[in-house]
């Protein structure tokens, strides 16, 4: 008995031994996540994902908030503002919740003041909080993501998941247990019984796991949410009571689903550990995971709602963490202050105050400060920035009534519709030309400015009707845009027909991006000015690029003389 306690001593001194050098690795991992995550802070991330995985970050705003007969932004306004980019660049979630919520929030702006308040107070307080944003998005990140599918499509996997029946699987284990039993009474009958129950147990299990493959990834990532969850509620934070309230219910409504659940979800790690090793034998022969399966598919099933209220909830604070750092990452940045829009029959105007805005995705962006209502008519050389103003007055406007975050000192504006016709292109599929593409967009944009919904339309045109001939394109531009500025909205159109600014003159204010062609260079402050262009530097810049001067002088003689005779000739 004497001589067993020095073998005791030194299994417990290495048992010891290795927890401590468990616990030391688990610090500096812990040290070198949040080294890393104050050195991303602010900046813009850097994960990729392939397209399969990013348009499946978009489902869940799809198939679950997705209303054909309310506002979001729509297919053309999101391409054209080059939203896709724009969200991967705040898109510093950890999570694949965060990334689902974040992608909702943008496409489907919130006319609800109290809503976005909360989501301002939320952000704020993650934003000046340092060490509780840390715990926060260690917590997040051990939730993370899965290769292929968001969670919520991998949640949306058990909708339709059908029982294997564990009755089967029972049976083929208890005829395994009664081989390994009849070894001690008699060993030839014994092996007998194993050898073939072995061999049937397998290619049973491997069939099997085949066919439950993605709904045990499913059952991995509502396990990741639950532990998330609890995880969340366990920090105790008064910044984030309420949402771990919800998480604490959902979680709590999902408690046997936890149960044995490593069983299931443990699959593929063997060879990492003897432990592991032996548990996924014991899988392989006596199929503990496949008889699990199904008592966790009836816990998952009728608790849907719970699954997406931890995706909601998770994903709403890992949002808000990005939004944060997205704030940090701008060059300057303001929350917006909505204002009313008065009613129809007030006739009072829409308008918009803007100071030192700029496009968040721009480095060196030129602020532009601007008070506008109606209709606005934009002209200028190509490269002066009027496309780029455009987008940044809608991205603005999306911001806004997203992440309550505007890329500028101040945003006054109250809740707008946002709709744009500016990057468009001929649609092969339908067999579109160009022309009929842009018609259909400046239909849609039309429409919306009168449809009678009570919220005023934020119109974005650039260059109207461009896919026709001069002449029909100022006629038709002209009576189009004389008709939406008569509705309830604020117009931008951008130009390069001049003589729109005389024909909308008093419906349409003027204002013009301008250049100054030097010697050999063209210099553009990209600032916003009243007034319609007056400079003609096309000619000009053909000089600057070498082109002869006999080609140069023409084109010049040539302008000239149909500004007074109003004919074309060579």
């Amino acid at each position: 008995m004497i001589e067993t306690v020095p073998f005791i001593l030194i299994f417990a001194v290495i048992i010891l031994a290795a927890a401590m050098m468990i616990m030391q690795e688990n610090r500096r991992q812990k040290n070198r996540f949040i080294k890393r995550i104050r050195r991303s802070w602010g900046r813009k991330p850097d994960t990729a994902c392939s397209a399969e995985e990013y348009e499946s970050i978009s489902h869940y705003f799809k198939n679950e908030l997705f209303e054909p007969n309310t506002y979001w932004v729509d297919d053309i306004t999101w391409n054209d503002c080059d939203m896709d980019r724009l969200f991967k660049s705040a898109a510093a979630t950890m999570s694949s919740p965060g990334d689902s919520v974040l992608y909702a929030w943008l496409r489907k702006p919130s006319f609800d003041v109290k809503e976005l308040r909360e989501r301002e107070r939320l952000i704020e307080f993650i934003r000046s909080d340092e060490k509780t944003r840390e715990k926060l998005l260690l917590v997040l990140a051990e939730t993370g993501r899965m290769k292929g599918l968001s969670f919520y499509d991998y949640l949306a996997e058990l909708r339709n998941a059908e029982k294997i029946g564990s009755g089967k699987f029972i049976a083929l284990g208890i005829c395994m247990l009664a081989g390994i039993i009849m070894l001690f009474v008699n060993p030839l009958i014994g092996i007998g019984i194993i050898l073939p129950t072995i061999a049937v147990n397998i290619a049973v299990y491997l069939r099997s796991k085949d066919t439950t493959k993605m709904q045990i990834r499913s059952f991995s990532c509502i396990l990741k949410m639950i532990r998330c969850a609890e995880k969340i509620c366990a920090l105790q934070v008064p910044g984030f009571a309420e949402i771990s309230a919800e998480l604490s219910e959902a979680a709590g409504k999902l408690a046997s689903f936890k149960k044995g659940a490593f069983l299931v979800t443990s699959s593929g790690r063997i060879g990492t550990g003897l432990a592991d090793m032996l548990l996924e034998y014991m899988k392989l022969f006596f199929h503990a995971d496949l008889i699990k399966f199904d008592q966790m598919l009836d816990s998952v099933s009728g608790n849907e709602e719970a699954c997406l209220a931890l995706l909601r909830g998770i994903g709403t604070l890992d949002a808000a963490c990005a939004a944060a750092s997205f704030r940090e990452s701008l060059p300057v940045f303001c929350s917006p202050e909505f204002t009313e829009a008065g009613e129809p029959e007030t006739e009072e105007k829409i308008i918009i105050q803007a100071k030192g805005m700029v496009h968040p995705l721009l480095q060196n962006a030129v602020p532009n400060s601007f008070t506008v209502s109606g209709g606005n008519l934009i002209t200028g050389s190509n490269a002066s920035g009027k496309s780029t103003f455009l987008k940044s007055t809608a991205i603005s406007q999306i911001l806004a009534q997203s992440i309550m975050t505007v890329p500028a000192e101040e945003w006054k504006a109250p809740f707008l519709r946002v709709f744009s016709s500016m990057a468009l292109t001929d649609d092969l599929v339908k067999g579109e030309s160009y022309f009929i593409v842009e018609i259909r967009s400046l239909k849609r944009i039309m429409d919306a400015a009168s449809d009678g919904s009570g919220i005023p339309v934020l119109g974005i045109v650039d260059e109207v009707l461009r896919g026709t001939n001069t002449i029909e394109r100022i006629s038709a531009s002209s009576q189009i845009l004389r008709r939406i500025a008569g509705e309830r909205m604020i117009i931008f159109a951008a130009t390069h027909d001049i003589e729109l600014t005389y024909i909308l003159d008093g419906v349409y204010r003027n204002l013009h991006f301008e250049e100054e062609v030097r010697e050999k260079d063209v210099v553009f402050n990209y600032k916003l000015a009243e007034g319609r262009a007056l400079s003609r530097n096309a000619i000009a810049l053909l000089q600057i690029t070498g082109y002869d001067e006999s080609v140069v002088s023409g084109a010049r003689a040539q302008a000239e003389r149909f500004e007074k005779t109003g004919e074309w000739k060579l």
